[in-house]
């Protein structure tokens, strides 16, 4: 069997992010499946963009075969990105004939979170009759006006839920990263069949050691006669950090503290709210390896987690984040806007209100009067779910599976 798998923005362990189809091309690949993966030249989630000379150059990168349109650098989420989008789409559909006739795909997959890859796809597909697929990682055109402020009426909206629209009905079948995708693509008066394959974990890579410094940092403050409160991630309005900041303003007076491990464009406003509150009880690290964040997390009393209140979220949550935290076994503190993720589904997390920091605070609180047995239970339960629901392994033949028919 042969794969064309679109995503503009894919990347590999060498590239960096996304990882996605990367992990699914080589599980694949363990079956006898060939997979090629058909990216923009450039894209701002890599921490390294290859040297592309032309459109349709073909390089093996960490052992599977990248087919390359060429497409500029931008910064951002401005008009330029927008320009990247089209350029992508353009020259795909300009070269989908040289597409086809050199991958031969048998099934071919849209994923490039914004919708109008399935044009491209839906080409390629009709060259070869390939079973059509459309991956959602995010729903857009919702999630820019959720998270934006767009107004569906605005034309670059209206355009991509015209795409949108367009992807779910001529697809044989909709793979979904979010949990619950199916009440939105059924809302829209759609019946193409919806198969949930969430994100997830490659359970046969063992992680390297924890963060010297963040380890020594945590171990002084336990040391000290306080329970830690870890995160790891983004610093950004999306992730609910201020909330966090402001729990600890709630609990200013008790053995708790919080160590903050990442970075992003809202760090410097995070730690005004923190001067401009007073707290001593709030600690910014910094970024830290990805290799070394689950040795250091796993040093931890409780971890937090959050989102702002969005109707978004009604349809889930699938960040990798949940599954770094649930393997450490640490008890999370859930203030996800969500009922459709899976700490709620293994029903093992404390959880809090979004937007909410005196309940947040009251989850912290119940997280670390946690005895012994309550945590060893916790643990296991965590666990457990990672490796029976998300170990990438079983993700891909599910998948697999949607692509057979």
């Amino acid at each position: 069997m042969r794969v064309l798998y679109i995503d503009h923005y894919a990347g590999s362990p060498t590239l960096g992010m996304e990882f996605r189809p990367h992990l699914m091309a080589q599980e694949w690949a363990k079956v006898g499946v060939r997979t090629t993966l058909l990216a923009g030249s450039y894209s701002h989630l890599r921490k390294v963009n290859p040297v592309v000379e032309r459109t349709g150059e073909v390089q093996l990168i960490d052992n599977v075969p990248f087919r390359f349109i060429r497409t500029r650098e931008y910064e951002g989420n401005g008009a330029q990105r927008v320009v990247s989008m089209m350029e992508f789409i353009g020259k795909g559909l300009r070269d989908a004939t040289k597409i086809a006739h050199a991958t031969l795909p048998d099934a071919v997959i849209a994923s490039s979170t914004y919708p109008f890859d399935t044009y491209l796809a839906q080409r390629v597909a009709k060259l070869t009759g390939a079973r059509l697929v459309h991956e959602i990682h995010d729903l857009w055109p919702l999630t820019p006006q959720e998270l934006g402020g767009y107004s569906s009426k605005h034309p670059f909206i209206a355009t991509m839920a015209r795409a949108e629209l367009s992807a779910y009905r001529n697809s044989d079948v909709i793979v979904s990263i979010l949990p619950n995708a199916e009440e939105h693509v059924r809302g829209l008066g759609i019946d193409t069949p919806v198969v949930n394959v969430p994100n997830g974990v490659q359970l046969d890579q063992e992680p390297g050691p924890g963060d010297e410094a963040v380890l020594a940092l945590v171990k002084q403050l336990q040391a000290q006669g306080n329970d830690v409160i870890g995160y790891a991630g983004g610093l950004s309005v999306s992730n609910a950090m201020d909330d966090l900041v402001r729990a600890m303003g709630v609990l200013r007076d008790q053995p708790i503290q919080a160590v903050i491990i990442g970075d992003g464009k809202d760090r410097a406003d995070l730690e005004a709210l923190v001067a401009s509150l007073g707290l001593t009880n709030v600690h910014f690290t910094g970024s830290i390896p990805k290799a070394s964040v689950h040795h250091t997390l796993a040093a931890m009393d409780g971890l937090y987690i959050g989102s702002e209140k969005s109707k978004l979220y009604r349809y889930g949550f699938s960040a990798n984040k949940i599954f770094d935290y649930m393997l450490t076994g640490v008890p999370i503190i859930d203030a996800l806007d969500s009922e459709h993720t899976p700490l709620v589904y293994a029903g093992c997390s404390v959880r809090a209100s979004a937007k909410d920091p005196a309940d947040i605070a009251r989850a912290i609180r119940e997280v670390v009067d946690l005895d012994a047995t309550q945590r060893v239970r916790i643990r296991a339960t965590q666990v457990a779910y990672v490796r029976e629901h998300h170990a990438y392994d079983r993700l891909a033949a599910t998948f697999l599976d949607a692509l057979r028919g």
